[in-house]
């Protein structure tokens, strides 16, 4: 009997790639795209128009969606990637985030871009990415507002903690690993136990053909965070990989202090999953 090894293999098919008012939307579909040329995924492009009363206002989002459905479509011609776009009005309960959440579910990754903390301008949800990250059910990629990324993961750091946060998210990133020309598995304070965990993880990496480093760091004076942002910076890295543990705050779920440092400090593109 032939066994069709492709089958058994997660591949990633379907993009989604949110669309919005900032500038460095143009940026963030270039890298979508580039993955997308990759893997022979498809993009899906989302603009999701906040419901406005005034008339002024609706009309401003149907000149910002024109604009950014134009430079959807004129790249995705250009590139021969198969792109679908939607416009849709977000929700008023819920809005964005219910919105995105919703179309992820047809979705192998989202990608959508780092809130700009210190910006002037209002935004529709300074907590996006963390509220699309534990609501989604969907790997999700988190684009630095400052700076371009042509592409990632030719040199990944994953970031590890044995536990089923970051065994999904290592399960999600497959894909991209596949490509990657080095991975690095990482992990801070780890125990006698974790040590282990980290060859077992070798090797679980190797039967997927992945050859990746690992190393642990003991404990320093500096926050987890910090220690894993200076690691990407020592490695070069492109592509930092994170299982997002979550923590209750007066009943509602919000990402642990961790990840919640990373996205407010990153330099490289983050991919999470919960």
């Amino acid at each position: 009997m032939n066994v069709d090894k492709e089958a058994y293999t997660m591949v990633l098919k379907n993009m989604l790639v949110l669309m919005d008012t900032l500038p460095q939307a143009a940026d963030r579909l270039a890298l979508a795209l580039e993955l997308a040329i990759e893997h022979g995924a498809s993009v899906t492009g989302l603009f999701a128009a906040a419901p406005h009363l005034l008339p002024a206002k609706r009309s401003q989002d149907r000149e910002v969606s024109d604009e950014l459905k134009q430079l959807f479509l004129s790249r995705t011609r250009e590139l021969g990637v198969a792109g679908n776009w939607v416009n849709v009005e977000a929700k008023t309960h819920g809005g964005m985030v219910e919105t995105i959440n919703y179309y992820a579910t047809f979705a192998d990754l989202v990608v959508v871009g780092q809130t700009e903390y210190g910006s002037k301008e209002r935004r529709v949800d300074d907590h996006l990415p963390e509220r699309v990250v534990l609501g989604s059910g969907k790997p999700v990629l988190i684009v630095p507002y400052a700076g371009q990324f042509s592409s990632i993961g030719k040199r990944a750091l994953v970031a590890w903690k044995t536990g089923r946060e970051s065994a999904r998210t290592l399960a999600d990133v497959l894909p991209v690993l596949k490509k990657s020309e080095t991975v690095r598995v990482f992990e801070v304070n780890p125990n006698e136990k974790d040590v282990v965990d980290m060859e077992r993880l070798r090797g679980y990496l190797a039967s997927h053909q992945i050859s990746a480093e690992v190393e642990t760091s003991a404990i320093t004076a500096l926050k987890v965070g910090d220690v894993l942002l200076n690691r990407v910076a020592d490695e070069g890295s492109d592509l930092l990989v994170m299982g997002a543990y979550a923590e209750l705050h007066f009943g509602t779920s919000a990402l642990g202090e961790v990840a919640r440092h990373v996205l407010r400090h990153m330099t490289v593109p983050v991919l999470m999953s919960h």
